[in-house]
């Protein structure tokens, strides 16, 4: 099974020019949605067996801490737009 490393590998011969070219290749023949499917199932599965069996608290962790990262992130763009507007006004001498 090719990784990463054989990519990187691959890519730190190759002239920057030739980079993007190479990875669409790789990622042609090694990421399908097939493959994709198929290694997140197996994941899947294994965390299942791993962590939920078991009575583990790491899932409702990591719901918690990817649920807290992706609201983050989705609402950084409109915080920062606000916080950059306020900033205008108060430069300007305005009220917000």
């Amino acid at each position: 099974m090719p990784t990463v490393q054989n990519l990187v590998k691959e890519v730190s011969k190759l002239k920057t020019k030739e980079v993007p070219g190479a990875v669409q290749k790789f990622a042609a023949q090694h990421w399908t949605p097939a493959q994709l499917q198929g290694r997140f199932m197996n994941w899947l599965q294994n965390y299942k067996v791993k962590y939920i069996d078991t009575g583990s608290s790491k899932p409702l962790v990591d719901l918690c801490s990817y649920g807290f990262v992706f609201s983050y992130a989705y609402s950084w763009p409109r915080e920062y737009a606000h916080y950059k507007h306020e900033q205008e006004a108060k430069l300007k001498g305005g009220h917000h």
